[in-house]
């Protein structure tokens, strides 16, 4: 039931999360009619100076400007027309990796599954895991700030056993949007569900039907999303200037620094941090069973 009452709600408010300006601006007119179209979740957004002047490692690669071209002003820009080949980017690294903060509560139970209709005897049978995670957003990074993204999550997939003494780790990749902005929550779904047909067993003067274990689980946990730079910084500089390796060289106002042959990946991350619960259902071991008088 946690399901049924908490999804719809996280939904609306996720959904009411989107930037308005986006809603905005993609209005379009169609038939004399309005059309509204939500921005579009990415898994890379295009990085910008303000998002290169955030990172751990801007620091570091003004220093390698200084090293490589010497001093002087200069103007940074990032992502200019014309140059496909020399983008910068800001992507989510996957899988996200969703790690457990507390104790899961499990209530499991067999569940019957009726014929498709009163005089058949073939049923659909439902077997696999499904984990739905619920999420807050804590902490949001400077760079991409209010970008919408998607990603791969790495969710855990929790069972127990007959006896509620051992829990059963694994994992299994789902998938997710959200907002690089305060206040903001999403879900990430994963399944790996099944459907298969089959037909009950015929048993004389008893009715017969399919009958499946299921376990539903609610578990605490939390992740961060690192968000990675990548791709090409230009250097613009007032005046045209040789290499400081080189100084009877070529002399250029404009000169590329490649962020990932400079900076490792601690130094060119930012992190979104989140926490929620995890609600996880995992249907298997079917069997059929007939009694007598059985009503459907």
């Amino acid at each position: 039931m946690l399901v049924l009452t908490l999804l719809p709600l996280i939904i609306l408010h996720f959904v009411g999360a989107l930037p308005q300006e986006e809603f905005l601006s993609s209005r379009g007119l169609e038939n004399g009619q309005f059309v509204f179209k939500a921005p579009t979740a990415k898994r890379c957004s295009r990085l910008d100076v303000d998002d290169v002047e955030s990172l751990p490692g801007w620091p570091i690669l003004q220093q390698y400007a200084r090293s490589m071209w010497g001093k002087g002003d200069y103007k940074i820009t990032i992502n200019p027309p014309g140059y496909k080949d020399a983008t910068a980017t800001m992507c989510v690294a996957e899988p996200v990796q969703v790690n457990i903060t507390g104790r899961p509560h499990c209530v499991e139970g067999r569940k019957d599954i009726p014929p498709e209709s009163r005089h058949s005897n073939k049923i659909k049978v439902k077997q696999g895991y499904t984990n739905t995670g619920v999420w807050n957003i804590t902490h949001v990074s400077a760079a991409s700030h209010a970008e919408f993204f998607s990603g791969h999550f790495k969710m855990p997939t929790i069972t127990q056993d007959a006896n509620r003494k051992k829990l059963n780790l694994k994992s299994i990749k789902g998938v997710g949007q959200f907002i690089n902005a305060p206040y903001n929550s999403f879900i990430t779904v994963a399944s790996n569900v099944t459907q298969h047909g089959t037909v009950l067993t015929q048993v004389t003067d008893k009715r017969c039907i399919g009958t499946i274990l299921e376990q539903q689980c609610v578990i605490p946990a939390q992740g961060s999303i690192q968000l990675l730079a990548t791709g090409y910084i230009w250097f613009n500089y007032k005046t045209k200037r040789a290499p400081v390796a080189n100084p009877k060289g070529g002399k250029h106002k404009r000169y590329t620094v490649k962020i990932e042959d400079v900076l490792p990946p601690a130094y060119r991350s930012a992190w979104i941090d989140f926490n929620g619960y995890m609600n996880t259902t995992m249907r298997s071991d079917y069997y059929d069973e007939c009694r007598w008088n059985f009503k459907l």
